[in-house]
């Protein structure tokens, strides 16, 4: 399902279209002070050009802008020498290209590395020739490393540039600062074509400033092979779990029987050592990103005939906002001292400061000589509780907040972040899932098992109250107790007022801020008065809870809202909320016993 949107469904930081990409360039030359702009040709070069020039080849890429940091941010030491810009997703002039590689020329030539795409092709290509009548030593090469357009549907066209050619130019780049001659250092780029392959996934289409309509995908799906410009990938299917995705993708990669995508030569009885680059198209979160990275490590690890040397991963070339990424393997061949080359230094915006220097699978540390806190001595004597009341309470408490999930998350979600529900049920299911470990017989470890079981399973500020409380409610059965063996009403109040004092000491929230404390005091201060009285104690926090619809939030999330919208909203705080189906669940289990 493709939605065609006849009006701007997008936003755009920017002044006119027009000026969008030369003012962008501007701000790139400002916060890189080793860049210098050719204005009225768009032209980003390095400072110390004429420097580099009587030295080395210099190099000279560009084409449309949209893919930022590509290629204006591969300028400088060690890589390339200029960067010619044109509008957006669009082929820069061959005069604007003439011109930086009359800017940039170097006695011992310049090279000039593209993406495969027929208005850069013709355009740069023209600009080259221009030059050449002029006695300039210039050359050209294309790079096509798309898998997508598979060899009968390329034909004559090739393959399409994507993110392989950052790997290009950073191999020629590093061989031309070496001293290397122009043939060399073409032939380096030609090396990484003939050795690379890319293919891309979207999860929708990005859109071009200033454009009026554009094509979308449907909300469950997906183009596999969607190139770096909006153009149509090769299939449309619906959305999958990164894994079965990226298996899907890395299959299609190292196939060696696809006679149509075989791009790149892995023969099953040898190693074959390869560089792995992962690529944000745009508009894909790091969190995300870096688990592609980690499924597409996991499934070359399990290949016999390849072996990882690099990992790279980050925005090389995107495609404006493009929610996707693609995924790039290079062959290596050791004798070409490729590594060498890729990891020599380079001074430039769009390469990682901290670019991987090794590939070690050997990720996960050793804590064996991290120094242990004592933990909490219990007396098995004191503190008893019976097993069966007590896992049938947990049970009774952590199925009421699963059940309110949907309800807390609406609240959440309208005032706050919309995790406080997803957090709540993942922790409530990994407590039932530890009730097998807990030591029921004992109310001090099972609090202590429940606290453990929330902080691995949980994070937030929800945790950290939970956690505190739980802890100090541990602590507070165990001094309670006294000399009575069993955990009973009283030392359970006892020791809740305890853990209340302390989470105090944690937090400014009190009753009337808009948290859970409108819940969590009202309940242990009932309690406080009749430990026996439990009934009014929950009537009490749910009181508490629904007075939240009515106050304007101090503390949380949803205090920097305006008071007038959560007023409003007519709706009561989601922990309040949450804690008071917690309280409930609890309730309705003891009072059955």
């Amino acid at each position: 399902m493709m939605v065609e949107t006849k009006h701007s469904a997008a936003k755009h930081v920017m002044n006119a279209p027009e000026n969008l990409v030369s003012d962008s360039i501007k701000g790139l030359c400002y916060a890189n002070p080793h860049l210098r702009l050719l204005e009225e040709d768009k032209v980003v070069y390095y400072a110390n050009v004429d420097e580099m020039a009587m030295n080395q080849v210099t190099i000279i890429s560009g084409g449309g802008s949209g893919h930022e940091p590509g290629y204006a941010g591969l300028v400088g030491e060690n890589c390339l020498a200029a960067n010619v810009c044109g509008h957006v997703f669009a082929s820069p002039s061959s005069s604007q290209v003439l011109h930086a590689i009359e800017r940039v020329q170097s006695p011992h030539g310049t090279l000039v590395i593209i993406m495969n795409y027929t208005g850069d092709c013709l355009n740069f290509g023209l600009a080259v020739e221009r030059a050449k009548a002029r006695g300039i030593k210039v050359d050209l090469i294309a790079v096509g490393d798309d898998v997508a357009v598979g060899r009968s549907k390329g034909g004559k066209v090739g393959r399409r540039g994507m993110a392989a050619t950052t790997l290009a130019i950073k191999l020629a780049g590093a061989l031309a600062a070496k001293g290397a001659k122009l043939e060399q250092v073409r032939a380096m780029a030609q090396y990484a074509i003939d050795h690379s392959a890319t293919l891309g996934v979207a999860f929708d289409h990005c859109h071009v400033p200033g454009s009026t309509s554009f094509a979308q995908l449907g909300p469950d799906e997906m183009e596999l092979g969607m190139g770096i410009h909006n153009e149509t990938g090769f299939l449309k299917t619906n959305m999958m779990p990164a894994h079965e995705l990226v298996v899907k993708m890395m299959d299609m990669l190292v196939d060696q029987k696809d006679e149509e995508r075989a791009f790149i030569k892995l023969p099953a009885d040898r190693k074959t050592s390869v560089v792995l680059l992962v690529n944000n198209l745009g508009g894909t979160a790091m969190v995300e990103l870096n688990l592609v990275v980690k499924e597409a490590v996991d499934y070359l690890m399990k290949m016999e005939n390849i072996s990882v040397e690099r990992v790279y991963t980050g925005p090389f070339v995107t495609s404006l906002n493009m929610p996707g990424f693609s995924i790039s393997l290079l062959t290596v061949d050791h004798e070409q001292k490729l590594l060498e080359l890729l990891d020599e230094p380079v001074r430039v915006a769009g390469w990682p400061l901290t670019a991987a220097r090794e590939f070690n699978s050997s990720i996960l540390g050793d804590n064996s000589a991290a120094k242990k806190s004592p933990e909490m001595v219990i007396d098995e004597s004191k503190g008893k509780a019976d097993a069966k009341n007590l896992e049938t309470a947990i049970r009774s408490a952590t199925e009421a907040v699963i059940a309110a999930e949907p309800r807390i998350t609406d609240y959440d979600t309208v005032l706050g972040d919309g995790d406080c529900g997803h957090t709540l049920k993942t922790a409530a299911l990994a407590i039932q899932e530890g009730l097998k470990n807990y030591d029921l017989t004992s109310a001090a470890k099972t609090i202590l098992g429940i606290a453990d079981t929330i902080e691995r399973s949980v994070g937030g500020t929800s945790s950290a109250i939970y956690c505190i409380f739980f802890n100090a409610l541990a602590s507070g059965i165990v001094k309670n107790t006294g000399d009575k063996s069993t955990a009973n009403a009283h030392v359970w109040v006892a020791a809740a007022r305890h853990a209340l004092a302390t989470l105090m000491t944690y937090t400014k929230a009190r009753i009337g801020d808009r948290t859970l404390m409108d819940t969590l005091c009202p309940f242990i201060d009932t309690l406080n008065n009749d430990a026996s009285n439990l009934k009014e104690a929950v009537k009490a926090a749910r009181d508490g809870a629904q007075s939240t619809c009515n106050l304007t939030a101090k503390l949380g999330r949803s205090s920097y809202l305006s008071n007038k919208e959560v007023m409003e909203s007519g709706i009561p705080d989601a922990g309040a909320y949450g804690l008071a189906e917690i309280l409930t669940g609890l309730a309705n289990a003891l009072n059955k016993n």
